[in-house]
Formats: structure tokens, C-alpha cells, sequence
């Protein structure tokens, strides 16, 4: 009798993992999807370009959520076996402060580019058309956003300057370039 119990606990066990497996395969495609949905909608990538980002971060986030959910669904699985308490504390907040410093770690460009971009549009030192040297780099203004200032050259060529850095660097506002490339 008592080995019949054993067995059934198992059993029940094994059943429990497979289909805590399968539901986290479900929701991790449907979690993916929809964020793979809501990321590449034209408002969506025209803010991460504006941000200074391209396709491959949409791809990088959406990597990042699927092994996340990956991870979380083995350790939930793991816990039906009875292993957990401990392993399970110990893997959470690890996660928690892995997931942190990522986070801390993405918005240390992205928070002094938001403040000088607010600063830009509020202060209005420089406008677009206006011919400027900010730092090594002439050119006219091609536009202003939150996250960068866009120049272009005597060449056409374009010079996207973060906004925090733009802060840091003198700007001289002048007349024409003249054959030098200065102001």
C-alpha cells in the first residue's frame, strides 16, 4: 500500500511537471507574440529609433523575454518535485536582481539623453537650420529630437550626436562654413 502511494506521487508529479512544461511553452509563445506584435508596430520602432536603437534591440527584448519565461517555466517545474523552497528563493532573487540591473544598466544612456533633449526643447539654445560647431563636428542642424541632435556636413554626410553629449560640448552658433569646415 504504501509503495502504491510512492508511486502515484510520482506519478502525480511527473503529470504535474508536463503540464506546467506545456503551459509555460503557451504562455511564453503567447507572451513573445504579442510583444513581437506591440514592438513592431510604426509607433513602437519610430521610438526606438528615436532613442537611438535599431531593429536588433526588438529581437534582443524579445530574446530576452522568451528565456526569461524559459527559465521561469523549469525552475516552476523543478518545484513539483518537491526540490524548491530553498533553490527556488535563492534562483528568484537572483533573477529579480539580474532583471534590475539590466534594466539600470539600459537606462544609463537613455535617462541623461531624455534630460538633455527635455532641456533642448524647453531652452531652445539651438533651432534646426542653424549652422553650428559642437565639438569637432560642423554642420547645420537637421533636427532635434528627445534623444539625439542630427547635423549634416559640407559632404551630406550625416553626424547624429546623443543629446547628453551635446550638453557637455560647447556649441558656437555662426554664419556660413567656410572651405575648412569652419564657422
Amino acid at each position: 500500500m504504501v509503495l502504491q502511494e510512492v508511486v502515484q506521487n510520482e506519478i502525480l508529479s511527473i503529470v504535474q511537471f508536463v503540464l506546467v512544461i506545456a503551459m509555460g511553452l503557451i504562455i511564453t509563445k503567447l507572451v513573445t507574440d504579442f510583444l513581437n506584435g506591440w514592438l513592431r508596430k510604426p509607433q513602437m520602432m519610430q521610438f526606438i529609433k528615436d532613442i537611438g536603437y535599431d531593429e536588433p534591440l526588438v529581437e534582443l527584448i524579445l530574446v530576452g523575454v522568451k528565456y526569461m519565461f524559459y527559465f521561469i517555466t523549469v525552475v516552476v517545474a523543478i518545484a513539483q518535485f518537491g526540490f524548491a523552497s530553498l533553490v527556488f528563493d535563492i534562483v528568484i532573487v537572483l533573477v529579480a536582481l539580474f532583471i534590475i540591473f539590466v534594466i539600470l544598466f539600459s537606462l544609463k544612456d537613455f535617462i541623461p539623453n531624455l534630460t538633455a533633449g527635455l532641456y533642448l526643447a524647453r531652452v531652445k539654445p539651438i533651432n534646426e537650420g542653424e549652422t553650428v560647431r559642437i565639438g569637432g563636428y560642423v554642420g547645420k542642424i537637421v533636427s532635434i529630437t528627445l534623444f539625439t541632435t542630427t547635423l549634416k556636413d559640407d559632404n551630406g554626410r550625416l553626424i547624429i550626436i546623443p543629446n547628453s553629449n551635446l550638453a557637455k560640448k560647447e556649441i558656437i552658433k555662426g554664419g556660413p562654413v567656410n572651405n575648412k569646415g569652419e564657422i
